[in-house]
């Protein structure tokens, strides 16, 4: 029998905990007048080059934990799993996306006018998307060796 952090497990079973850090990715901010003049036809903001990576994302942390239960035959074996990713929810900040404010109904953008939006963006409403949502992916699974 193992004895893994104050609980006795029956034989065959093992816990496995991981601990992940990582520092803030860097990315280039938007130029706010380019991305405006640009979004409806690239799609896309407009990077400010002159500021290459000057910004920072958070900083990242989350605990993945797996618990196998194995058994052994003569000739083969069959491991069955759970394993969670992020288990206690940790939120992974995201780059921030550019795009354009979007009615209440969802049906177009927001302009300052109320008129559709011009070709040069001009009266469209610039909006910053910052996601920020956590993300825990269990999985089951097994093994089968041979």
């Amino acid at each position: 029998m193992s004895f893994i952090g104050g609980y006795k497990f029956p034989r065959n079973y093992e816990l496995g905990v991981k601990f992940r850090f990582q520092g803030g990715a860097p990315y280039t901010p938007f130029d706010p007048v380019a991305s405006q003049l640009n979004y409806l036809s690239t799609g896309v903001g407009t990077f400010d080059n002159t500021r290459f990576n000057d910004q920072r994302l958070g900083n990242f942390h989350a605990m993945d934990i797996r618990l196998d239960k194995k058994w052994n035959f003569n000739k083969w074996s069959l491991d069955v799993f759970i394993d969670v990713t992020n288990a206690y929810g940790s939120v992974q900040p995201q780059y921030p996306q550019y795009t354009f404010q979007r009615t209440p109904d969802n049906s177009a953008f927001a302009t300052t006018d109320g008129q559709p939006v011009r070709a040069d963006g001009s009266n469209a409403i610039p909006y910053i998307i910052q996601e920020s949502e956590p993300v825990v992916i269990p999985t089951i699974g097994f093994i089968l060796a041979f």
